[in-house]
């Protein structure tokens, strides 16, 4: 199984965002890049990050005989029609739809008014991508959750034996795919609060995105639990950052807990 790498479009949106423009502004702008806001921003990203980069060096892999005890009754009733499920179709078709909703931002260049803004508008989307990503890795790497596909007798044990098999908890794609569809659409709306067009923004990328989190589900690698968290946590992250960025959101400050159990709780209060 393959795991979905994030960095490589962070990367894409930080030197997008190196480029420059020479354009006389005639609009005020709804957003503003800000050293304590940003700083804050990109150091949790960072943390988080980082944490899951240590977190992943300790994944413990299925063993045989865990793989011979593994009982889809043991599904909470919720979860369990996933078990059933196993197509590597819908996992590469996940990848292709996640893909352009992933780089939808860069559309802001086709308008003057983005264009002109486009520094801020890459730094807060790399701020949301990193955020994302790094929570989202943290938390697999410690909660380790075997994925649906783990219970099918139709896929190889050498597939389960994989780390990524438990690596259920919560959906990178599903998440990764509601945060860039609901900043994308935040972004839209506040540049043009009255464009009709919103509503064909806000239609489009969140259908993209549940089809995303659909075939996560249709492919056997992820609970209905995992889509609905990414979904939720991605919708959260995707339209905080634009909202932090508003002229006068600066009174903010971020907490990461670490407690009993490998257990972690962040606080953000603004």
């Amino acid at each position: 199984m393959r795991r979905f790498s994030i960095r490589k479009y962070i990367i894409c949106i930080l030197l997008i965002s190196g480029i420059t423009f020479s354009a006389e502004y005639v609009y005020s702008s709804p957003y503003e890049l800000s050293p304590l806001t940003d700083g804050l921003l990109i150091g949790s990203g960072a943390a988080f990050y980082g944490l899951s980069l240590y977190t992943g060096k300790k994944i413990d892999p299925l063993t045989d005989k865990e793989i011979a005890e593994l009982s889809k009754n043991d599904i909470n009733s919720f979860d369990r029609s996933a078990a059933d499920n196993w197509s590597r179709k819908a996992d590469k078709w996940s990848d292709r739809t996640l893909t352009p909703i992933m780089i939808s931002p860069l559309a802001f260049l086709a308008a003057d008014e983005t264009r002109n803004d486009f520094i801020t508008i890459g730094v807060m989307y790399a701020e949301s991508l990193l955020i994302t990503s790094g929570l989202n890795g943290t938390v697999k790497n410690i909660a380790q959750r075997n994925r649906p596909y783990t219970y099918n007798p139709d896929v190889s044990v050498s597939e389960k034996k994989e780390e990524d098999a438990v690596l259920s908890f919560y959906s990178g794609h599903t998440v990764n795919a509601f945060n860039s569809a609901v900043f994308v659409s935040t972004v839209f709306a506040d540049y043009y609060p009255e464009s009709s067009w919103r509503y064909f923004v806000w239609g489009t990328t969140l259908s993209a995105a549940s089809l995303t989190g659909y075939l996560r589900y249709k492919a056997g690698m992820h609970y209905p639990t995992d889509i609905i968290t990414g979904a939720v946590i991605g919708s959260v992250t995707g339209w905080l950052i634009p909202v932090l960025h508003h002229p006068g959101s600066r009174n903010i400050s971020f907490q990461i807990i670490a407690g009993e159990e490998n257990m972690i709780a962040v606080v953000l209060s603004f």
